[in-house]
């Protein structure tokens, strides 16, 4: 798979839930195979200590609706502050799945017809790499949700987003270049938790924020997460 269809498929699509289940919140993530398990992947702010979400699976034609992985509460990790002075929760989380849990990207009209049903990718430990300041980057989410009450249905806008460039590492988080003007928080809303994978096909971070003033993009030290989950589950 070449590096920009590897961006457009690779972000798995999470839905925050109101008590009558409608969606109120987005957010994204990825899957990791590790040590015989396989991991939903996404940022602590997202999920935070929240159970209240679910993986979206694939768009099922027949009935016209969503089939959705629903989750519990997804695991983090904390660590001492920089001075060492207090604990702070780490930007990732992971909720283990089913071995054979799987989701699709479909490109779906508005009379929900499914025009391109794709697997997305399961990724693995090898495909976890350090930055390359030698090399784009991109990442994909859903941004600008919006909630149809009448119709008990919610929608959102696939945002994919290429040509980033890994600057430094800041505070442990990994901080990439914009190729221009930072188009505002809004567009990126959603994104948070979605893998940035470079033109080598590896990824090595999970969206996290980003500054307008700076045009920068921030996501978690990935690698180090990973080696921290591959120790946890030793």
């Amino acid at each position: 798979m070449n590096w920009q269809d590897l961006i457009k498929y690779s972000s798995v699509q999470l839905r925050k839930h109101e008590d009558n289940d409608m969606p109120c919140g987005i957010g994204s993530g990825c899957l990791l195979d590790l040590k015989g398990q396989r991991f939903l992947l996404t940022v602590f702010h997202v999920t935070q200590n929240s159970s209240n979400w679910s993986a979206q699976i694939k768009y099922n034609e027949e009935v016209q609706k969503f089939e959705a992985l629903f989750l519990n509460e997804f695991s983090y990790f904390a660590d001492y502050s920089s001075d060492k002075t207090e604990i702070e929760n780490v930007e990732f989380s992971f909720h283990p799945v089913r071995l054979d849990f799987t989701s699709s990207y479909q490109n779906i009209n508005w009379k929900g017809e499914i025009l391109e049903s794709r697997e997305r990718p399961i990724f693995a430990m090898d495909d976890i790499s350090e930055p390359n300041k030698d090399i784009y980057y991109g990442f994909s989410g859903d941004i600008l949700p919006t909630a149809i009450p009448d119709q008990n249905a919610f929608e959102a806008t696939q945002h994919i987003y290429h040509g980033l460039k890994f600057d430094r590492v800041e505070n442990d988080m990994l901080v990439f270049k914009l190729p221009e003007d930072h188009p505002g928080h809004k567009m990126f809303q959603g994104c948070s938790g979605a893998p940035i994978i470079g033109e080598d096909g590896k990824v090595v971070s999970l969206v996290s924020g980003g500054c307008t003033e700076k045009n920068e993009i921030y996501g978690c030290n990935l690698l180090k997460c990973i080696r921290s989950l591959d120790y946890y589950l030793q």
